[in-house]
Protein backbone atom coordinates (compact mmCIF):
# COMPACT_ATOMS: atom_id res chain seq x y z
CA UNK A 1 0.00 0.00 0.00
CA UNK A 2 2.76 2.29 0.97
CA UNK A 3 4.74 1.72 -2.65
CA UNK A 4 1.24 2.08 -3.94
CA UNK A 5 0.97 5.46 -2.84
CA UNK A 6 4.10 6.69 -3.52
CA UNK A 7 3.63 6.01 -7.21
CA UNK A 8 0.73 7.92 -7.17
CA UNK A 9 2.51 10.65 -5.87
CA UNK A 10 5.60 10.48 -8.17
CA UNK A 11 2.29 10.53 -10.92
CA UNK A 12 0.86 13.54 -9.60
CA UNK A 13 4.11 15.35 -10.07
CA UNK A 14 4.52 14.15 -13.56
CA UNK A 15 0.98 15.48 -14.22
CA UNK A 16 1.75 18.79 -12.99
CA UNK A 17 5.23 19.11 -14.63
CA UNK A 18 3.51 18.15 -17.97
CA UNK A 19 0.57 20.70 -17.34
CA UNK A 20 3.10 23.52 -16.07
CA UNK A 21 5.30 22.89 -19.22
CA UNK A 22 2.07 23.41 -21.63
CA UNK A 23 1.84 26.17 -19.34
CA UNK A 24 5.08 27.63 -20.55
CA UNK A 25 4.12 27.06 -24.65
CA UNK A 26 1.94 30.31 -24.01
CA UNK A 27 -0.77 28.43 -26.46
CA UNK A 28 -3.83 29.16 -23.99
CA UNK A 29 -3.38 30.09 -19.93
CA UNK A 30 -4.45 27.11 -17.92
CA UNK A 31 -6.28 28.17 -14.69
CA UNK A 32 -5.19 26.47 -11.48
CA UNK A 33 -8.78 24.50 -11.54
CA UNK A 34 -7.42 22.81 -14.41
CA UNK A 35 -3.92 22.77 -13.69
CA UNK A 36 -5.19 20.57 -10.76
CA UNK A 37 -7.54 18.42 -12.65
CA UNK A 38 -5.21 17.60 -14.97
CA UNK A 39 -2.08 16.68 -12.86
CA UNK A 40 -4.63 14.07 -10.63
CA UNK A 41 -5.78 12.78 -13.38
CA UNK A 42 -2.20 11.69 -14.34
CA UNK A 43 -2.47 9.06 -11.00
CA UNK A 44 -4.72 7.21 -13.23
CA UNK A 45 -2.79 6.83 -15.99
CA UNK A 46 -1.39 3.23 -15.54
CA UNK A 47 -1.23 1.45 -18.80
CA UNK A 48 -2.26 2.16 -22.11
CA UNK A 49 -5.30 3.26 -22.11
CA UNK A 50 -5.02 5.60 -19.09
CA UNK A 51 -1.97 7.28 -20.94
CA UNK A 52 -4.59 7.33 -24.00
CA UNK A 53 -7.28 8.91 -22.02
CA UNK A 54 -5.20 11.50 -20.43
CA UNK A 55 -4.01 12.85 -23.67
CA UNK A 56 -7.72 13.60 -24.92
CA UNK A 57 -9.04 15.04 -22.05
CA UNK A 58 -5.97 17.24 -22.03
CA UNK A 59 -6.59 17.66 -25.27
CA UNK A 60 -9.95 18.54 -25.25
CA UNK A 61 -9.51 21.34 -22.73
CA UNK A 62 -6.97 22.82 -24.89
CA UNK A 63 -9.40 22.98 -27.71
CA UNK A 64 -12.09 24.47 -25.19
CA UNK A 65 -9.90 26.76 -23.68
CA UNK A 66 -8.72 28.49 -27.15
CA UNK A 67 -12.31 28.15 -28.22
CA UNK A 68 -11.56 25.39 -31.03
CA UNK A 69 -8.92 27.86 -32.75
CA UNK A 70 -6.65 24.72 -31.62
CA UNK A 71 -7.70 22.10 -33.76
CA UNK A 72 -7.94 18.65 -31.66
CA UNK A 73 -5.46 16.92 -33.62
CA UNK A 74 -2.53 19.99 -32.81
CA UNK A 75 -3.59 20.11 -29.36
CA UNK A 76 -2.99 16.09 -28.93
CA UNK A 77 0.90 16.46 -30.85
CA UNK A 78 1.05 19.06 -27.49
CA UNK A 79 0.13 17.28 -25.04
CA UNK A 80 1.56 13.72 -26.84
CA UNK A 81 4.88 15.54 -26.86
CA UNK A 82 5.28 16.91 -23.53
CA UNK A 83 3.99 13.68 -22.13
CA UNK A 84 6.74 11.53 -24.60
CA UNK A 85 9.50 13.84 -23.82
CA UNK A 86 9.33 13.20 -20.10
CA UNK A 87 8.83 9.87 -19.66
CA UNK A 88 12.22 9.75 -21.39
CA UNK A 89 14.06 12.02 -19.47
CA UNK A 90 12.20 9.89 -16.26
CA UNK A 91 13.14 6.51 -17.71
CA UNK A 92 16.76 7.94 -18.50
CA UNK A 93 17.47 9.52 -15.30
CA UNK A 94 15.67 6.33 -13.15
CA UNK A 95 18.73 4.52 -13.93
CA UNK A 96 20.14 6.34 -11.78
CA UNK A 97 18.17 5.36 -8.32
CA UNK A 98 20.03 1.52 -9.41
CA UNK A 99 23.49 3.27 -7.90
CA UNK A 100 21.40 3.95 -4.49
CA UNK A 101 19.32 0.64 -4.23
CA UNK A 102 18.39 -0.82 -0.83
CA UNK A 103 18.48 2.55 0.72
CA UNK A 104 14.83 2.99 0.42
CA UNK A 105 14.80 6.45 2.08
CA UNK A 106 16.94 7.72 -0.20
CA UNK A 107 15.27 6.38 -3.34
CA UNK A 108 12.32 7.64 -2.12
CA UNK A 109 13.43 11.58 -1.35
CA UNK A 110 14.79 10.96 -4.89
CA UNK A 111 11.83 10.00 -6.79
CA UNK A 112 9.22 12.44 -4.75
CA UNK A 113 11.30 15.34 -4.59
CA UNK A 114 14.45 15.70 -6.23
CA UNK A 115 14.01 13.72 -9.57
CA UNK A 116 10.68 16.00 -10.14
CA UNK A 117 12.45 19.10 -9.89
CA UNK A 118 15.41 17.42 -12.18
CA UNK A 119 12.75 16.77 -15.07
CA UNK A 120 11.39 19.82 -14.53
CA UNK A 121 14.98 22.21 -15.10
CA UNK A 122 15.48 20.14 -18.25
CA UNK A 123 12.24 20.14 -19.98
CA UNK A 124 12.31 23.76 -18.95
CA UNK A 125 15.66 24.34 -20.57
CA UNK A 126 14.77 22.36 -23.71
CA UNK A 127 11.27 24.73 -24.24
CA UNK A 128 13.90 27.67 -24.01
CA UNK A 129 15.47 26.47 -26.80
CA UNK A 130 12.69 24.81 -29.19
CA UNK A 131 9.73 26.09 -27.91
CA UNK A 132 9.56 28.75 -30.96
CA UNK A 133 10.19 25.92 -33.24
CA UNK A 134 7.66 23.39 -31.28
CA UNK A 135 4.99 26.42 -32.06
CA UNK A 136 6.42 27.07 -35.56
CA UNK A 137 6.01 23.26 -36.49
CA UNK A 138 2.31 23.56 -35.16
CA UNK A 139 0.87 26.48 -36.43
CA UNK A 140 2.74 26.12 -39.66
CA UNK A 141 3.06 22.50 -40.42
CA UNK A 142 0.73 20.60 -38.42
CA UNK A 143 -2.09 22.88 -39.44
CA UNK A 144 -1.58 22.88 -42.46
CA UNK A 145 -1.28 19.41 -43.20
CA UNK A 146 -3.90 17.91 -40.84
CA UNK A 147 -2.96 14.10 -41.89
CA UNK A 148 0.34 14.56 -40.90
CA UNK A 149 -0.51 15.96 -37.56
CA UNK A 150 -2.52 12.31 -37.26
CA UNK A 151 -0.14 10.45 -38.11
CA UNK A 152 2.68 11.84 -35.76
CA UNK A 153 -0.17 11.26 -33.16
CA UNK A 154 -0.50 8.24 -33.80
CA UNK A 155 3.12 7.29 -33.84
CA UNK A 156 4.00 9.39 -30.33
CA UNK A 157 1.09 7.38 -28.38
CA UNK A 158 2.66 4.27 -29.67
CA UNK A 159 5.96 5.12 -28.16
CA UNK A 160 3.73 4.91 -24.80
CA UNK A 161 1.47 1.59 -25.70
CA UNK A 162 5.77 0.14 -25.93
CA UNK A 163 6.78 1.72 -22.39
CA UNK A 164 3.62 -0.51 -20.60
CA UNK A 165 4.00 -3.02 -23.34
CA UNK A 166 5.97 -6.67 -22.73
CA UNK A 167 7.40 -6.97 -26.24
CA UNK A 168 11.16 -8.36 -26.00
CA UNK A 169 12.64 -5.49 -28.27
CA UNK A 170 10.41 -2.61 -27.01
CA UNK A 171 12.95 -0.49 -26.32
CA UNK A 172 14.88 -1.09 -29.79
CA UNK A 173 11.40 -0.67 -31.06
CA UNK A 174 10.86 2.52 -29.67
CA UNK A 175 13.96 4.39 -30.09
CA UNK A 176 13.74 3.29 -33.84
CA UNK A 177 10.15 5.14 -33.61
CA UNK A 178 12.06 7.91 -32.60
CA UNK A 179 14.20 8.31 -34.96
CA UNK A 180 11.87 7.94 -37.42
CA UNK A 181 9.95 10.88 -36.27
CA UNK A 182 12.90 13.32 -35.47
CA UNK A 183 13.98 12.75 -39.01
CA UNK A 184 10.35 12.97 -40.42
CA UNK A 185 9.93 16.36 -38.40
CA UNK A 186 12.77 17.54 -39.85
CA UNK A 187 12.10 16.66 -43.09
CA UNK A 188 8.76 18.46 -43.48
CA UNK A 189 10.45 21.46 -41.69
CA UNK A 190 12.89 21.95 -44.58
CA UNK A 191 10.16 21.24 -47.34
CA UNK A 192 8.00 23.54 -45.68
CA UNK A 193 10.05 26.32 -45.49
CA UNK A 194 11.22 26.11 -49.34
CA UNK A 195 7.38 26.27 -50.02
CA UNK A 196 7.26 29.37 -47.86
CA UNK A 197 10.05 31.06 -49.08
CA UNK A 198 8.89 30.63 -52.65
CA UNK A 199 5.77 31.76 -51.71
CA UNK A 200 7.18 34.90 -50.30
CA UNK A 201 9.22 35.33 -53.56
CA UNK A 202 6.16 35.00 -55.05
CA UNK A 203 4.21 37.75 -53.39
CA UNK A 204 7.36 39.93 -53.23
CA UNK A 205 7.45 39.27 -56.90
CA UNK A 206 3.48 40.35 -57.34
CA UNK A 207 4.13 43.18 -55.13
CA UNK A 208 6.44 44.54 -57.13
CA UNK A 209 4.49 43.92 -60.26
CA UNK A 210 1.73 46.24 -58.57
CA UNK A 211 3.95 48.58 -57.60
CA UNK A 212 5.29 49.32 -61.10
CA UNK A 213 1.59 48.91 -62.60
CA UNK A 214 1.15 52.13 -59.86
CA UNK A 215 4.21 54.18 -60.68
CA UNK A 216 3.33 53.89 -64.89
CA UNK A 217 -0.19 54.49 -64.29
CA UNK A 218 1.10 57.20 -62.01
CA UNK A 219 3.33 58.79 -64.88
CA UNK A 220 0.56 58.35 -67.64
CA UNK A 221 -2.00 61.03 -66.00
CA UNK A 222 1.26 62.81 -65.28
CA UNK A 223 1.79 62.96 -69.10
CA UNK A 224 -1.08 64.27 -70.20
CA UNK A 225 -1.28 67.30 -67.69
CA UNK A 226 1.63 68.36 -68.95
CA UNK A 227 0.53 67.99 -72.59
CA UNK A 228 -2.76 70.11 -71.66
CA UNK A 229 -1.32 72.65 -68.48
CA UNK A 230 0.23 75.02 -71.52
CA UNK A 231 -2.89 75.20 -73.20
CA UNK A 232 -4.70 75.65 -69.97
CA UNK A 233 -2.35 78.66 -68.37
CA UNK A 234 -2.15 80.41 -71.79
CA UNK A 235 -5.83 80.31 -71.71
CA UNK A 236 -5.99 81.70 -68.26
CA UNK A 237 -3.46 84.17 -69.21
CA UNK A 238 -5.49 85.63 -72.00
CA UNK A 239 -8.65 86.30 -69.60
CA UNK A 240 -6.09 87.93 -66.72
CA UNK A 241 -4.97 90.23 -69.62
CA UNK A 242 -8.31 90.79 -70.39
CA UNK A 243 -9.83 91.52 -66.92
CA UNK A 244 -12.54 88.83 -68.02
CA UNK A 245 -12.87 87.31 -64.62
CA UNK A 246 -16.04 85.33 -65.68
CA UNK A 247 -13.50 83.61 -67.97
CA UNK A 248 -11.02 83.37 -65.64
CA UNK A 249 -13.50 81.29 -63.11
CA UNK A 250 -14.68 79.28 -66.13
CA UNK A 251 -10.90 77.99 -67.15
CA UNK A 252 -10.38 77.18 -63.39
CA UNK A 253 -13.33 75.38 -62.45
CA UNK A 254 -13.46 73.37 -65.99
CA UNK A 255 -10.03 73.32 -66.48
CA UNK A 256 -7.62 73.49 -63.43
CA UNK A 257 -9.98 72.43 -60.51
CA UNK A 258 -10.18 68.99 -62.61
CA UNK A 259 -6.35 68.71 -62.41
CA UNK A 260 -6.50 68.19 -58.42
CA UNK A 261 -6.75 64.57 -58.54
CA UNK A 262 -3.61 64.41 -60.66
CA UNK A 263 -2.03 64.95 -57.64
CA UNK A 264 -3.81 62.01 -55.87
CA UNK A 265 -2.54 60.33 -52.70
CA UNK A 266 -1.45 57.57 -54.32
CA UNK A 267 1.08 59.92 -56.14
CA UNK A 268 2.35 61.68 -52.78
CA UNK A 269 2.56 58.29 -50.91
CA UNK A 270 4.48 56.18 -54.02
CA UNK A 271 6.77 59.88 -53.86
CA UNK A 272 7.61 58.78 -49.99
CA UNK A 273 8.12 55.08 -50.85
CA UNK A 274 11.07 56.70 -53.37
CA UNK A 275 13.16 56.92 -50.36
CA UNK A 276 13.20 53.16 -49.36
CA UNK A 277 16.04 51.85 -51.04
CA UNK A 278 14.58 47.95 -50.55
CA UNK A 279 12.14 47.02 -53.49
CA UNK A 280 10.92 44.31 -51.17
CA UNK A 281 9.77 46.72 -48.55
CA UNK A 282 8.77 49.50 -51.07
CA UNK A 283 6.45 47.20 -52.45
CA UNK A 284 4.66 45.59 -49.77
CA UNK A 285 4.45 49.19 -48.71
CA UNK A 286 3.00 50.02 -51.69
CA UNK A 287 0.52 46.91 -51.82
CA UNK A 288 -0.47 47.75 -48.05
CA UNK A 289 -1.35 51.31 -48.60
CA UNK A 290 -2.56 51.19 -51.67
CA UNK A 291 -5.59 48.41 -50.22
CA UNK A 292 -5.99 51.47 -47.61
CA UNK A 293 -6.95 53.65 -49.66
CA UNK A 294 -8.93 51.68 -51.28
CA UNK A 295 -11.02 50.66 -48.59
CA UNK A 296 -11.54 54.40 -48.07
CA UNK A 297 -9.14 54.85 -44.96
CA UNK A 298 -7.40 58.49 -44.86
CA UNK A 299 -3.76 57.05 -45.47
CA UNK A 300 -0.39 58.96 -44.78
CA UNK A 301 3.11 58.05 -44.95
CA UNK A 302 5.81 59.75 -43.78
CA UNK A 303 9.44 58.71 -45.00
CA UNK A 304 11.49 61.96 -45.26
CA UNK A 305 15.14 60.79 -46.21
CA UNK A 306 16.95 58.25 -47.65
CA UNK A 307 16.40 55.13 -45.92
CA UNK A 308 18.26 51.76 -46.96
CA UNK A 309 17.05 48.61 -44.03
CA UNK A 310 19.52 47.66 -41.53
CA UNK A 311 21.61 44.58 -43.06
CA UNK A 312 20.96 42.68 -39.63
CA UNK A 313 17.44 41.70 -40.25
CA UNK A 314 16.43 39.85 -43.03
CA UNK A 315 14.78 41.18 -45.70
CA UNK A 316 12.18 38.11 -45.78
CA UNK A 317 11.56 38.85 -42.04
CA UNK A 318 10.82 42.61 -42.23
CA UNK A 319 8.29 42.05 -44.91
CA UNK A 320 6.50 39.18 -42.88
CA UNK A 321 6.60 42.12 -40.20
CA UNK A 322 5.41 44.49 -42.16
CA UNK A 323 2.59 42.74 -43.50
CA UNK A 324 0.99 41.81 -40.03
CA UNK A 325 1.04 45.24 -38.65
CA UNK A 326 -0.38 46.41 -42.05
CA UNK A 327 -3.25 44.01 -42.64
CA UNK A 328 -4.29 44.57 -38.73
CA UNK A 329 -4.23 48.05 -38.92
CA UNK A 330 -6.04 48.69 -41.85
CA UNK A 331 -8.58 45.63 -40.57
CA UNK A 332 -9.24 47.67 -37.48
CA UNK A 333 -9.29 50.99 -38.82
CA UNK A 334 -11.82 49.70 -41.29
CA UNK A 335 -14.07 49.29 -38.69
CA UNK A 336 -14.21 53.01 -37.57
CA UNK A 337 -16.34 55.58 -39.63
CA UNK A 338 -13.40 57.51 -41.28
CA UNK A 339 -11.00 55.69 -40.22
CA UNK A 340 -7.02 56.78 -40.33
CA UNK A 341 -4.20 55.03 -41.26
CA UNK A 342 -0.14 56.61 -40.23
CA UNK A 343 3.06 55.08 -41.15
CA UNK A 344 5.97 56.56 -40.73
CA UNK A 345 9.85 55.35 -41.20
CA UNK A 346 13.02 57.63 -40.38
CA UNK A 347 16.54 57.46 -38.58
CA UNK A 348 17.24 59.09 -35.33
CA UNK A 349 20.45 58.93 -33.25
CA UNK A 350 21.74 55.91 -34.45
CA UNK A 351 18.34 54.32 -34.32
CA UNK A 352 15.86 53.40 -37.11
CA UNK A 353 12.27 53.87 -36.30
CA UNK A 354 9.21 52.25 -38.08
CA UNK A 355 5.69 53.53 -36.64
CA UNK A 356 2.14 52.27 -38.08
CA UNK A 357 -0.94 53.93 -36.43
CA UNK A 358 -4.51 53.42 -36.81
CA UNK A 359 -7.94 53.93 -35.71
CA UNK A 360 -9.71 51.44 -33.70
CA UNK A 361 -13.69 50.59 -32.71
CA UNK A 362 -12.36 50.50 -28.97
CA UNK A 363 -11.12 53.28 -26.70
CA UNK A 364 -8.17 50.89 -25.11
CA UNK A 365 -6.81 47.24 -26.36
CA UNK A 366 -5.81 45.17 -23.89
CA UNK A 367 -2.47 44.40 -24.62
CA UNK A 368 -0.85 41.92 -22.79
CA UNK A 369 -3.60 39.22 -24.52
CA UNK A 370 -2.24 40.24 -28.03
CA UNK A 371 0.80 38.24 -27.48
CA UNK A 372 -0.92 35.12 -26.68
CA UNK A 373 -0.40 32.36 -29.46
CA UNK A 374 -3.99 31.60 -31.23
CA UNK A 375 -5.90 34.68 -29.31
CA UNK A 376 -7.51 37.38 -31.68
CA UNK A 377 -9.61 39.89 -31.47
CA UNK A 378 -10.49 40.71 -35.12
CA UNK A 379 -14.11 40.20 -34.57
CA UNK A 380 -13.80 42.49 -31.39
CA UNK A 381 -10.71 44.78 -31.20
CA UNK A 382 -9.62 44.49 -34.71
CA UNK A 383 -5.81 42.79 -34.48
CA UNK A 384 -5.45 39.29 -35.39
CA UNK A 385 -3.12 37.03 -33.59
CA UNK A 386 -0.40 37.41 -36.04
CA UNK A 387 1.02 39.59 -33.23
CA UNK A 388 2.50 36.17 -31.26
CA UNK A 389 4.26 35.85 -34.70
CA UNK A 390 5.90 38.97 -34.26
CA UNK A 391 7.31 38.16 -31.05
CA UNK A 392 8.44 34.88 -32.69
CA UNK A 393 10.52 36.77 -35.37
CA UNK A 394 11.96 39.41 -32.71
CA UNK A 395 13.09 36.83 -30.48
CA UNK A 396 16.27 36.25 -33.29
CA UNK A 397 16.84 40.43 -33.09
CA UNK A 398 17.48 41.24 -29.54
CA UNK A 399 18.72 44.87 -31.53
CA UNK A 400 14.87 45.47 -32.36
CA UNK A 401 12.55 46.79 -29.45
CA UNK A 402 8.51 46.78 -29.95
CA UNK A 403 6.60 49.39 -28.42
CA UNK A 404 2.81 49.17 -28.59
CA UNK A 405 0.61 51.63 -27.07
CA UNK A 406 -3.63 52.11 -26.73
CA UNK A 407 -5.29 55.05 -25.68
CA UNK A 408 -8.10 57.54 -27.16
CA UNK A 409 -9.49 55.20 -30.10
CA UNK A 410 -5.53 55.10 -31.47
CA UNK A 411 -3.43 51.79 -31.50
CA UNK A 412 0.10 52.18 -32.11
CA UNK A 413 3.26 49.98 -33.38
CA UNK A 414 6.48 51.26 -32.61
CA UNK A 415 9.53 49.13 -34.13
CA UNK A 416 12.64 50.22 -33.20
CA UNK A 417 16.15 48.77 -34.72
CA UNK A 418 19.29 49.93 -32.46
CA UNK A 419 22.73 49.71 -33.08
CA UNK A 420 23.42 51.61 -36.40
CA UNK A 421 25.85 50.63 -38.75
CA UNK A 422 28.10 52.24 -41.44
CA UNK A 423 29.11 51.28 -44.48
CA UNK A 424 29.59 52.52 -48.17
CA UNK A 425 25.81 52.53 -49.05
CA UNK A 426 23.94 53.85 -46.21
CA UNK A 427 25.06 55.48 -42.59
CA UNK A 428 22.71 56.38 -39.90
CA UNK A 429 23.40 60.50 -39.65
CA UNK A 430 23.74 61.81 -35.80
Amino acid sequence: MFYLVIGYVSLFFQGLIITLLFNQLNVVSLQRKFIMLLSISMCFTYGWWGCLIYTIIFSMIITHLSQKKIPILLSMFYVSYLLVSTAIIYQLLDNVLALIEGNYTAMIMFELIILPWIVFYLQTSLLYYFKRYLVYFVNHILAKYRFQAALLDVTLLSYIYLRFSDLPNRLLIASIILVVIAAYIYCITLYSQKQAIKLAQAEQLQNLIEYTAQIEELYDKLRRFKHDYKNILLSLEYCLDNDDLAGAKKVYHQAIAPTRSIISPELQLISQLQNISDPALKGILSNKLALALAKNLRVTCEIAQKITLDPRVTQLDMVRLLSIFMDNAIEAAYQVNKGCLDFAFFEHDNEQFIVIRNSTKYEKIELQLLDKVGYTTKNSQGHGYGLANVSAILRDYPFISLNTSSSHYIFQQELIITGGYQDEHCYFRR
